[in-house]
């Protein structure tokens, strides 16, 4: 198995040969959403991301970021959810992460199972006091 380094330096140039031309760390970096120096802090060995920046990482190059890194992949559906909410207008955002604390915040205190039809119904109208409508 590869080590952190070694993967990222293999993803970089997959990258900047999909590219079809020379390109920098840095703009790696600003494609990944991560600062330069720490770029190049895990491509030397001298650092590990961590948190959010797994997430990034991940999002962008792969889920076998985790098993390199030892650690255990997260739900797919979640990491495409998060993925995706990065690139959500701001508007859509601000509603939807509310909505979102809401509906778990009654589902937990209902003592609902999330699959149950109630907490459905329950899901759907806190989602549409939010301005979503959801449907099915």
């Amino acid at each position: 198995m590869k080590t952190l380094p070694e993967w990222l330096d293999q993803k970089y140039r997959d990258w900047e040969k999909a590219q079809g031309s020379n390109q920098t760390y840095y703009t790696f970096a600003r494609f990944l959403d991560v600062g330069h120096s720490s770029l190049t802090l895990w491509i030397s060995g001298s650092a590990v991301p961590d948190g959010d920046e797994i997430t990034r990482l991940a999002a962008k190059l792969g889920p076998e970021i985790y098993a390199i890194m030892d650690l255990t992949t997260p739900d797919s559906a979640l990491d495409k959810m998060v993925a995706g909410f990065r690139s959500l207008p701001a508007a859509f955002q601000s509603r939807l992460a509310p909505a979102t604390a809401e509906t778990a915040h009654a589902i937990t205190q209902g003592q609902l199972t999330s699959e149950s039809a109630d907490a459905k119904r329950l899901a759907a109208r806190i989602f549409e006091k939010w301005g979503f409508k959801i449907t099915g």
